[in-house]
Formats: C-alpha cells, sequence, structure tokens
C-alpha cells in the first residue's frame, strides 16, 4: 500500500475526532440528531483549522442510514462509500480552478438531478471567495431556493471577500486557530500510531510553529519523522530553521543594551549555522510581541503566548528593561523587515539594518515616550506636593551637598590650585567618564544625559545643556530632581576626589553666565594677594 501524509491518515473520520472546535461541533451534531439541516452552510477560518474536514463528515453523517449521536456511523453502505471516496452523493468542487460563471452554469444545471443513494446531495465549494462576480451572480439563486435534497457547505479562509448577498443566504460557522496543547495531543497520538518517540517539547515546538494549524502541526512531524523516529527539540529547530529560545533572549537583550558590536556577531554566528533571515525576523516578531504581552499584561503572558509559567516569568524579566515605547518601535522595524526580505537580494543586510535601528535610542525622539515620561514626573511631582515632608527630606541631600562645598578649607592661596578652575580645562574627560560610570547607577539619568553634554564648570559646579531645545523641559526637570541630581554629584565627586554639585541649565545660558556666585569667591581670594589696584602693562622698547 502507498505511503499515505500523516495529515491525510489522520483526518477526522467522525465529529469526535475534531479538535478545537467543541460549539460548531455541538451545533452541528444537534442539527443531525434533530434533522434540522440548512441547505446552505459557510465554514470560515484559517488553514488547518478543520474546515473541509468538518464539511466531509456532515456530508457524511446527514447521509448515514445508522447515525449515533449526530456522528456517522462509519460502517454503512454510504459511510464506506464516503470514507473510500466512491460516492456520487458528495461532489468537492476548487473554485480556485473552477472560478468561471460556465462551472457554476453548469452545476445550477446538475443540482436538480436527486442523489444516488444518501438522503441528500452536498456541494463542498472550497475556497468560495475564489470565484468571479458572474459566477457568484449565477450561483445565487439556487443557493437562495435550492431542491429540497441538495445542501451546499461552502469554505473559505477569506469571508470579507464574499458579497453580502451569499453570506445571507447561509449559515455561518467561524473555526477559531486550534490552541497549541490540543494540537500537541493529537501529535502525540500521530506519533505513537506511527511507532516514533517524540518529546513532549518537540510536540509543543511544532505545535507553535503551526500557528494554530493541525494541518501544518501534523505536516511539520512528519518531516521530522522522515529523518528520524527518535524527535526532539534540537531536531524540531533543524527542520523548521528556528532559533533557540534562549538566543533571542540573547539577542534581545543586546538590543535593550543598545549593543551594536554583539548584535553584528550574534548575526553573523547565525548565518554561519545556516539559518535563514527571513525566519529569523518572524521569529524575533514573535519574541518582541512576547515581551510586550508581558510588559502590558505580565499576569496574562502564560494564556495569550500559550507557554509555561516559568517562561512567561523569564519574558517578564526582560520586558522590565525596556518600555512600551521602545518595544513598539522595535516590533514596527521587524514588521517591516519581513515584507522588506521578500524583495531584498541581501537579506542579511537588511536584517543588520533593521537590527542596528533597533540599538538606536529612538526611545527619546519619540513622541509617545516622552508624553509617558512627562506623565510619569507629573506623578511624581504629585507625589511630593501631597506630601511636604517627603520633598523636603529630598532636598536635604542637595543642601549639604552645597554646605559641604562652601566649607571646604582653602589650604594655600594659590590661584592656580583653586578647586574651580582646576576642573574646568579637563571637564570633558570628567564627562566622558560620568557617562561610564552613571550607566551602571542609574539608566534613566544615563539615557537623558546621552541627550545633551557638558557646557563647562565653575568652581566644581558642572553645567549640561539638552541637545534638542524642545525636549530641554522635560530633561531639566528630571535630572535636577533631587535624588537623581544627588546620584550625579556622587559620581563626579567620585571621579575628580573634590565636593561637587551638577546643573542641568536651559539652552541660551552659557558656561559663562549660567552661575556668577562662584566667580565672586574666586575674584576675593586674587584680591585678597594681588590688591585692587589696576596695573597697566606696556611694552619695553
Amino acid at each position: 500500500m502507498a505511503y499515505r501524509a500523516l495529515y491525510r491518515e489522520w483526518r477526522p473520520k467522525d465529529f469526535s475526532h475534531v479538535v478545537g472546535q467543541a460549539p460548531i461541533i455541538g451545533t452541528l451534531r444537534n442539527q443531525v440528531v434533530t434533522n434540522r439541516i440548512a441547505h446552505a452552510y459557510l465554514f470560515c477560518g484559517s488553514r488547518g483549522t478543520g474546515k473541509t474536514s468538518t464539511a466531509k463528515i456532515l456530508a457524511k453523517a446527514i447521509n448515514c442510514l445508522q447515525p449515533e449521536n449526530g456522528d456517522p456511523c462509519g460502517k454503512c453502505e454510504n459511510c464506506l462509500r464516503a470514507d473510500n471516496e466512491e460516492t456520487l452523493d458528495v461532489i468537492e468542487i476548487d473554485a480556485a480552478s473552477n472560478n468561471g460563471v460556465d462551472e457554476m452554469r453548469e452545476l445550477r444545471d446538475t443540482v436538480k438531478y436527486p442523489p444516488q443513494y444518501g438522503k441528500y446531495k452536498v456541494y463542498i465549494i472550497d475556497e468560495v471567495h475564489m470565484l468571479s462576480t458572474s459566477a457568484f451572480n449565477a450561483l445565487l439563486k439556487t443557493l437562495e431556493e435550492p431542491p429540497a435534497h441538495i445542501v451546499f457547505i461552502l469554505a473559505t479562509t477569506e469571508p470579507q471577500k464574499l458579497p453580502e448577498t451569499i453570506l445571507s443566504r447561509c449559515q455561518r460557522f467561524d473555526f477559531g486557530r486550534i490552541p497549541s496543547t490540543e494540537i500537541a495531543g493529537r501529535l502525540k497520538e500521530a506519533a505513537e500510531g506511527s511507532g516514533a518517540q517524540v518529546s513532549d517539547g518537540a510536540l509543543m515546538m511544532i505545535a507553535r510553529a503551526a500557528d494554530g494549524g493541525m494541518r501544518d502541526a501534523l505536516s511539520i512531524l512528519d518531516m521530522c519523522l522522515g529523518y528520524s523516529d527518535q524527535v526532539d527539540e534540537e531536531l524540531v529547530r533543524n527542520i523548521l530553521g528556528t532559533s533557540d529560545t534562549s538566543f533571542l533572549f540573547e539577542f534581545s537583550k543586546a538590543l535593550s543594551e543598545q549593543d551594536a558590536s554583539k548584535v553584528y556577531l550574534m548575526i553573523d554566528r547565525l548565518m554561519r549555522d545556516g539559518k535563514d533571515p527571513a525566519v529569523f525576523a518572524k521569529d524575533v516578531c514573535r519574541h518582541i510581541r512576547a515581551l510586550l504581552i508581558a510588559k502590558t499584561s505580565p499576569e496574562d503572558v502564560s494564556m495569550i503566548m500559550d507557554i509555561s509559567g516559568d517562561e512567561a516569568a523569564e519574558y517578564v524579566r526582560q520586558s522590565e528593561s525596556m518600555t512600551v515605547s521602545r518595544l513598539m518601535k522595535i516590533l514596527d522595524l521587524f514588521m517591516a523587515l519581513e515584507t522588506e526580505m521578500r524583495y531584498a537580494s541581501t537579506p542579511r543586510m537588511a536584517l543588520e539594518n533593521a537590527s542596528i535601528k533597533s540599538c538606536l535610542r529612538i526611545e527619546e525622539t519619540d513622541s509617545q515616550a516622552l508624553n509617558d515620561r512627562i506623565i510619569e514626573l507629573e506623578k511624581r511631582i504629585d507625589g511630593l506636593m501631597r506630601n511636604p515632608a517627603a520633598a523636603a527630606a529630598a532636598q536635604i541631600p542637595v543642601e549639604e551637598t552645597k554646605t559641604t562645598r562652601i566649607q571646604q578649607p582653602r589650604e594655600e592661596r594659590k590661584v592656580p590650585q583653586a578647586a574651580g578652575r582646576e576642573n574646568s580645562g579637563n571637564h570633558a574627560a570628567v564627562w566622558k567618564e560620568l557617562m561610564n560610570t552613571i550607566r551602571g547607577k542609574d539608566m534613566t539619568a544615563w539615557s537623558f544625559l546621552s541627550q545633551g553634554r557638558m557646557i563647562g564648570c565653575k568652581n566644581g559646579r558642572y553645567l549640561w545643556q539638552a541637545d534638542r531645545k524642545e525636549a530641554e523641559v522635560q530633561f531639566i526637570t528630571v535630572l535636577n530632581m533631587p535624588e537623581r541630581n544627588k546620584t550625579i554629584c556622587e559620581c563626579l565627586q567620585q571621579i575628580t576626589g573634590q565636593a561637587c554639585s551638577f546643573s542641568a541649565v536651559p539652552q541660551g545660558k552659557s558656561s559663562e553666565t549660567a552661575d556668577n556666585s562662584g566667580d565672586d569667591e574666586y575674584l576675593e581670594s586674587i584680591y585678597e594677594t594681588f590688591g585692587k589696584e589696576p596695573v597697566n602693562i606696556v611694552d619695553e622698547i
């Protein structure tokens, strides 16, 4: 006997074997039991969800000589003929290849003939949305008032393309995607029936890759069994060309940390392993979607993504390091990449380009991200206003820092050794060291500081300005908050070895005009050393 593909071998023979469509199956069973058979049905849903299989079972059930609780018995002559595809009472039409008006006119002429064996003559029209407009018009009258012995079952993946006049004449049933757990259970039965050993992890991986389609899942399992009767997760990954979950977590971490170098290395490793860039882009989309769900609805991750509790917890942990706006931006980039790769001559370059764009500081230039931060700041400020004691306590560290700086004793009155002037020439080096230090202590401060520059230093007071004027109000508010300002000052003191202060100032104020309070102290030390009388310098002849 010739080999039959698993999806054909394990096609349901009765309603009890249809997986994941309980409400629909219950309704159809009851109609068979009560003999309330409609003249036209419309089965809608994505591929592999059981539309055609259910149509064949329904056709067999309404013609069965001894139905059992709405199910075909599978033993009578009519059932056996249907199983062997020898009956003339069930006619399948592929609308994709028979979409013309002539075929529909021929069908209209043949419906008047009664069934040969059973009670009903059933027409199953698959992919009915492919019919032309004239073909629909030719079918319309027959579909509205067919002979009593005729039943139409229309199946489609795109019901929105059907005319309203067709939809209104049918009983519509929408087939949903089958849950991964139910697909895995059916795959386990198929694997055991084939004498193969498949791990539970491999079954779940196949079920998720099928994206709710039983036929796709059985086809993937068939490919795996063609390689070996011992199937594990590694074999499934090799067959599908997908990436390991740990690799995806590592890749998204590199995107989160804006580590372009690591991203390039990981893509290079991916290419050396022979992975398809298009498949990897799809994997990244699914992974970022999971992180977005974990960020916005952490308690529902396991249910929505159909994953275990441990996996859901890992997604929640990683999502904490990224904002919603950033996750949405990365997801947009990789969704666009999927379309771009269909026409890209060098898919690797397209993947690298999208990945490096994801590493950029796109969050701070996004208006939604700025709005989110402003809302967060308003909440904090409102909390401080409602609790004055907390606000006063938060300001104490700043006062202590200023007092410490003022009370620094002067060891010598040598102008070149003045503390404020000592670091004014090398504030660029201090700035570079500050960015390296603050990153490990306060990522928000580092993110905001990186959007501006140090404009100078006066008497231990470092001044900072934002690069973009439209965002400077938010930046100044955040950086001058007592707790964050204290952290920055501590980092500066650690770098310079001296008491320092920090201020974020608006554009238009230079390092010379931003603050003159320190200059008075500096000039006073000069006056005490040289006096206040002016000195004229003339060239000797």
